[in-house]
């Protein structure tokens, strides 16, 4: 009786040390849709290199096709980061990024935050975990804004064997990895 309880108590303390997971819901897709990112603003140059290969890997996971500004693309964006301390002593990484239309008109504004692991309140905290997860929820929240606006775009005209052929081009075109063109 005894070695069953504890038995019992050992299996209940390995329960306790499990994780649990939630799975994650698959990214939003906004094929076709050219926009450009034309700057990245507010971090180090080392910290900014590493959030621009790890933005262009979650756009062309989105199958979102990143131009050059000069190609005229439907929509330019422009982000901020930031590490800042939080209420609790951690770090995050805070992002901020304007979408701007082909007429240079602010369409959307995409804002959030990533907890990093460290706690010195700087960019000395944040990881390329950090880094991987904000880019992650910042090319989301992009994305879903040109689906949005996509949908919008298709719901006001009727479709036509040009739009389908150059749609179906442009999914071909995206599924290439994009790279970002930054301007300093």
């Amino acid at each position: 009786m005894r070695s069953l309880l504890i038995f019992a108590g050992l299996a209940l303390g390995l329960a306790a040390c499990t994780e649990t997971t939630t799975a994650q819901r698959a990214p939003t897709v906004a094929p076709g849709v050219p926009i450009a990112v034309e700057s990245i603003s507010g971090a180090p140059d080392a910290m900014r290199g590493s959030f621009s290969s790890a933005l262009s890997s979650e756009a062309s996971a989105r199958r979102v096709d990143i131009v050059d500004p000069a190609t005229n693309p439907r929509y330019r964006v422009r982000g901020y980061l930031a590490a800042q301390p939080t209420e609790d002593g951690q770090t995050a990484l805070a992002f901020v990024w304007d979408v701007f239309d082909a007429q240079k008109r602010r369409a959307q504004r995409v804002q959030g935050a990533t907890v990093a692991r460290g706690s010195s309140g700087d960019w000395t905290s944040v990881d390329q975990i950090t880094v991987n997860k904000a880019a992650a929820e910042s090319m989301d929240q992009i994305a879903q804004f040109l689906a949005a606006q996509d949908q919008a775009v298709a719901g006001s005209s009727p479709p036509s064997a040009g739009a389908a052929v150059a749609r179906a081009a442009a999914a071909n075109a995206a599924a290439s990895t994009p790279t970002l063109a930054l301007r300093r």
